[in-house]
């Protein structure tokens, strides 16, 4: 058996996928993440929903996907402004990172609602592993491989297959399970030629961000974005630091875990409020909490849920 992709518009507008963005099974079928940026300049009624859609199939470097959907954290997010409200004054700059944002979605959610309460300043950046990709192919090629920030390859599509690279096919479809492993020994040359400057190779880049979020790039100067890794040690830090639906143990081990949370305690000043949640859909319960730093530790001053599924000695509950 064999599974083709989705390769173009009408292809997917065809398929009611928007109507199963909650959905990954293995009868789906994998879509050319380069629609994406096709569906952020055609924005259509119902193509936010197949934009959530399209990353819910496309997994990243680490193998995690892009689970996303507008209004995720409504309850929760506002029960943390009011804690922040608390804590720090509506007059003084506040620092905002928001880590693993998926397409921003959730981080304009979050933005907006500060906005409106820390009229002082804001300064608020939105990061992710992989807001940005590369599509690479030789001219009249029809063979394309498309790669993160730090060219790791993440997908092949020769259509009218579709194929991710970081996570194994339905042993279901042997056919795909082949024409993976002979065209990622072709896509090596467009790989290399890419990274060696050649300039016959063509590039299409595709940013994973939603409208919304482009909106206020592109119109509000505290608003920013950047790429970032939870596993590598912080350069700057912040107010309040926010990670929500990536400190989950069915992505990490709890070594990673710890390490990951020790990152993102660093990336807080002394008093700096960390918050963590985790949930499946929106709507639902969020589990989670926000947590000051206390020199080393994080205190917990309020839960929701069975709070975040973390268990560190750097956390004290």
């Amino acid at each position: 058996m064999f599974k083709h992709g989705i390769c173009t518009l009408e292809q997917l507008d065809r398929s009611g996928l928007g109507r199963l963005a909650e959905t990954r099974g293995f009868f789906h079928r994998f879509c050319d993440i380069a629609l994406y940026e096709a569906l952020a300049g055609r924005d259509g009624s119902g193509d936010e929903a197949l934009q959530a859609a399209l990353l819910n199939l496309f997994p990243i470097a680490n193998g995690t996907y892009k689970r996303t959907s507008r209004q995720r954290f409504g309850t929760f997010d506002r029960e943390v402004l009011s804690i922040l409200v608390r804590r720090f004054s509506s007059n003084a700059l506040l620092t905002v990172h928001d880590v693993a944002v998926s397409d921003g979605r959730t981080a304009a959610d979050f933005y907006r609602l500060l906005s409106a309460h820390f009229v002082g300043g804001l300064d608020f950046l939105a990061s992710d592993l992989c807001l940005r990709v590369t599509r690479l192919s030789f001219p009249a090629a029809r063979l394309s491989v498309v790669v993160d920030e730090n060219d790791v390859p993440l997908q092949l599509v020769r259509p009218p297959f579709v194929l991710n690279l970081t996570r194994t096919e339905s042993w279901l479809y042997p056919v795909n399970h082949l024409l993976r492993k002979f065209w990622r020994t072709r896509a090596k040359a467009v790989l290399d030629a890419a990274r060696a400057g050649d300039e016959a190779v063509i590039r299409g880049h595709v940013l994973l961000l939603c409208n919304e979020a482009r909106n206020y790039l592109d119109s509000c100067a505290n608003f920013h974005i950047k790429h970032y890794d939870i596993f590598l040690p912080p350069v700057d830090r912040y107010h309040v630091v926010r990670a929500m639906n990536v400190l989950n143990p069915s992505y990490f081990s709890p070594a990673q875990l710890t390490h990951a949370v020790a990152n993102l305690r660093d990336a807080l000043h002394e008093g700096g409020v960390l918050v963590l949640g985790s949930n499946a859909e929106a709507g639902s319960t969020v589990h989670g909490g926000a947590y000051q730093r206390c020199d080393k530790q994080l205190v917990e001053i309020w839960s929701c849920g069975r709070g975040p599924p973390i268990f560190s000695d750097i956390i004290v509950r």
